[in-house]
């Protein structure tokens, strides 16, 4: 409280403390009269008038130090707090009421103090609630993009698994298509390979629909709407709303609705295929996906192109550069599996030894290039009328092996016959000048004996082709197993 303040209660103090002795003189001037007394009114007057200035100044004094201190007291306390939240306790002040105020004001201040303590407690809390609450987030969302880059990886690495493995390039396409499909929630996958001579695309693949298989080896030409356009320019093209195209339909499979990516699949430079991925919700592709799409893209055209050359490599190790058929390495393969498989289900397995006849003078009457034709024509007029489960294998020269599951004697004699019948009507480079005026080629049929191996039996239809040859050439003989022997039989010659 000011000194001002405190000087103006004592004041009023005085005052009324003069007034009230003033009023106590002239009572006590009225009683003195009323008893008889005399006294000199000008003396009274001066003893009235210094006892009531001594009763105000003493009063004021009075006031001053035992009340106005002490109430300036507590009014500084509550106008400090109420100013700078000061909580400084305050004396003793007696034992009167204002020493209670005092000490409820003391009591007022600790518990303020108390709370405030409790606040700034609360308070750090909040922080570290919020803070921890902040980390957990951030955390959160470090965990679900650590995840998703893990499945990404993990999708990539599938795809190079797959493309690693040793199905034909359908298969592959076909795996990593479902793949595509399965890890991120498309509603349609499908994979086009593209085809630069004719300009086309030809689907390959395709996850999502009902009946995909009805849809492969639907051709797309390069001017046909969007999906010729990533072909030819190698953009990748995001249709936010299959619903408002203004050329119409993408496609017809595709229904006309959602979104779609649609990215080109290259490797070195060179577009080799398109990948369409689509969700039923518009503009379902997020940056960070169509990214995504892009790096599987690539990676795509890289197991495309490892595939290829897979098949490729296992293709000249297991073919004859010249005429396209098996070498002995593709005839050992497939000879050991047909072994196993009778073997299991009890079914019968024949070869046929096939060799032209006199085929060193035709290379010496006409030339290599001839009898590389001569055995070119040979391989495609046997290619064509033989089963897709045969297996034709050049094992030298002019020597052929023809690999007959399911076949019995009697069927591989006639298969053989077949063969050297078509050959003898047959126009080749050269066969003019053959004995004859004919190319012709002589056969040698085996089938299977119980307990008996590939190297066998190959002997065996081996051992029928030179007795052929020795009979006169152009001729069948089969090694035919009776109870207790072998004999051998003619079934034909010319």
């Amino acid at each position: 409280m000011p000194v001002a303040s405190r000087r103006r209660i004592a004041a009023h103090a005085g005052v009324q403390a003069a007034a009230l002795s003033f009023v106590l003189s002239v009572v006590g001037w009225f009683a003195v009269r009323s008893l008889g007394i005399d006294m000199d009114l000008s003396i009274f007057a001066w003893a009235t008038g210094v006892g009531v200035a001594v009763a105000g100044l003493v009063t004021a004094i009075c006031v001053e130090f035992s009340v106005g201190r002490r109430i300036s007291q507590i009014v500084g306390a509550l106008d400090a707090h109420a100013r700078q939240s000061s909580l400084l306790r305050l004396p003793d002040l007696g034992d009167d009421e204002i020493g209670e105020i005092g000490r409820a004001l003391n009591d007022l201040l600790a518990n303020l103090s108390s709370l405030e303590a409790r606040m700034i407690e609360q308070g750090q809390e909040l922080r570290h609630t919020r803070e921890e609450l902040i980390l957990k987030r951030a955390l959160s969302l470090k965990s679900a993009e650590l995840e998703q880059r893990l499945r990404e990886r993990a999708l990539l690495f599938d795809i190079v698994r797959a493309s690693a493995s040793e199905q034909e390039l359908d298969g592959v396409l076909e795996d990593i298509a479902n793949r595509l499909g399965r890890a991120l929630d498309l509603r349609e996958c499908l994979l086009f390979l593209v085809d630069s001579g004719t300009r086309r695309l030809t689907l390959r693949a395709a996850y999502g629909f009902e009946k995909p298989g009805e849809l492969l080896e639907r051709i797309v030409l390069f001017d046909e709407g969007a999906l010729g356009k990533v072909a030819e320019t190698g953009e990748a093209l995001i249709v936010e709303n299959l619903a408002n195209l203004e050329d119409g339909p993408l496609w017809e499979p595709i229904p006309p609705e959602g979104s779609i990516a649609i990215l080109p699949v290259c490797h070195h430079g060179k577009i080799t295929g398109v990948m369409a991925a689509s969700r039923a919700e518009p503009s379902a592709f997020t940056e960070v996906e169509t990214g995504l799409l892009e790096a599987i893209g690539d990676q795509l055209g890289l197991a495309i192109r490892h595939t290829q050359l897979f098949h490729e490599l296992r293709r000249g190790s297991q073919h004859d550069d010249l005429t396209g058929l098996g070498n002995r390495r593709l005839l050992r393969i497939r000879l050991q599996d047909e072994l196993h498989r009778a073997e299991r289900f009890g079914q019968s397995v024949s070869v046929l030894a096939i060799d032209i006849d006199h085929f060193k003078a035709l290379n010496d009457r006409h030339g290599h290039p001839t009898g590389d034709a001569s055995l070119r024509k040979l391989a495609g007029l046997m290619t064509r009328n033989l089963r897709r489960i045969d297996t034709i294998a050049r094992i030298g020269g002019e020597e052929f092996v023809v690999l007959l599951p399911r076949t019995t004697p009697e069927e591989a004699a006639q298969v053989g016959e077949k063969l050297r019948s078509l050959v003898e009507i047959a126009e080749f480079p050269g066969g003019g000048g053959q004995p004859g005026g004919r190319l012709t080629i002589s056969v040698g049929a085996a089938s299977l004996r119980p307990d008996e191996t590939g190297a066998d039996l190959l002997a065996r239809a081996d051992t029928a082709l030179y007795e052929a040859k020795d009979r006169g050439r152009n001729c069948v003989v089969s090694a035919i197993q009776s109870a207790d022997v072998a004999r051998w039989a003619t079934t034909s010659r010319i």
